[in-house]
């Protein structure tokens, strides 16, 4: 989270209030109202020409924005911000742009330039010796060589973030984090068992903290490995939460992700049809992000649905009649519908 410079507040504590009501919001997951409260403190501190506040309220504001999938206004947010901190010569600004810049490049698929801003930031952060943001970005390098099959790279990256963080203190929320980058790693290598151990040890670790999009991303992940294991119960209540808890966020890239798990609960059933369906919504949605499209590429060849770019605009057309939240809804009733109907056939 970025922090207000009490120094340079000029708007009033009303308007203050605005920005903490929206963090408050944001660690809630209260995405939409987030972004009210965020849009209300901006308009506030620039009515005052306040550019230290507006700096870093378009960063938090970004940050709403992406998460609900709005990727090019967040694109504009983090761009606004950057330049703002430049005329303050504020270079942990710049940095922090620079990085949330590079986040969205990742979420993309535009890998170059993410890999270019986030070394900048780190190269920022590393300049005024900055270890807690340093090891931020390197979370977030992380991610990038992991997107891109660089496993081995990306397990570096962590193991060094999280040393990083022992050195200046390890906060709350980066434990369990810490925890779910390595049994990402662990996924990807298709170490199901201990994946699926780790992952566990992280949903206690993000329940513990009412983290409800840590706890999200966290069982779409276990709903994977037991639909991989053949674990078709656990996989459906995994998912079947998943989506139901991150509905109300309206967090559209997550959506996305447990609608790709629930295509595959539906391939592991052998309903081949509804799989294509919901991958096919979900892969074709401006929100999914790059890296989880590659991943199902191996799903859509299993199913005979290479998917070509005429087809995903063409899924799109119809699926522009429907909010991610509603188709993910309707495919979850659906889910629930059958289970309850199987344990009322009489044996």
């Amino acid at each position: 989270m970025s922090e207000l410079n009490p120094q340079s507040i000029k708007a009033g504590a009303d308007f203050v209030s605005f920005y903490q009501g929206g963090e408050a919001r944001l660690v809630q997951a209260k995405l939409v109202s987030a972004e009210v409260y965020f849009d209300k403190a901006l308009k506030a501190f620039r009515k005052v020409s306040d550019n230290a506040g507006i700096a870093v309220c378009l960063l938090e504001l970004g940050r709403v924005l992406e998460l609900l999938g709005k990727y090019d206004e967040a694109l504009e947010a983090y761009k606004e911000s950057r330049a703002l901190y430049t005329e303050l010569n504020d270079k942990s600004g710049v940095a922090r742009s620079q990085a949330f810049l590079g986040n969205v490049a990742w979420a993309i698929g535009d890998y170059a330039s993410a890999r270019k801003l986030l070394e900048d930031a780190h190269f920022y952060f590393n300049a005024i010796r900055d270890l807690r943001e340093q090891a931020w970005v390197n979370d977030l390098m992380g991610n990038l060589l992991l997107a891109e099959g660089k496993d081995l790279e990306a397990e570096s990256c962590y193991h060094a973030a999280f040393a990083m963080f022992l050195e200046v203190g390890v906060k709350p929320d980066e434990l369990p984090w810490n925890e779910y980058h390595l049994s990402a790693v662990k996924l990807f290598r298709r170490h199901y068992d201990s994946a699926r151990e780790g992952f566990l040890k992280t949903l206690k670790l993000f329940t513990d903290r009412n983290d409800v999009l840590g706890q999200v991303a966290t069982m779409i992940h276990l709903g994977e490995i037991a639909c991989e294991q053949k674990d078709f119960k656990a996989g459906e209540k995994y998912i079947v939460k998943s989506v139901k808890m991150v509905i109300p966020t309206q967090c559209k890239p997550l959506i996305a992700d447990a609608l790709t798990v629930l295509a595959r609960l539906f391939k592991a059933r052998g309903e081949d049809r509804k799989a294509i369906g919901v991958l096919m919504f979900a892969l074709s949605h401006p929100t999914c992000r790059q890296q989880t499209k590659d991943r199902m590429v191996s799903l859509s060849e299993s199913l005979g649905a290479n998917f070509s770019k005429q087809d995903i605009e063409s899924g799109f057309s119809w699926a522009k009649d429907f909010t991610m939240e509603e188709m993910a809804a309707s495919w979850i009733k659906a889910i629930s519908f059958k289970s309850k109907t199987k344990k009322n056939v009489p044996k």
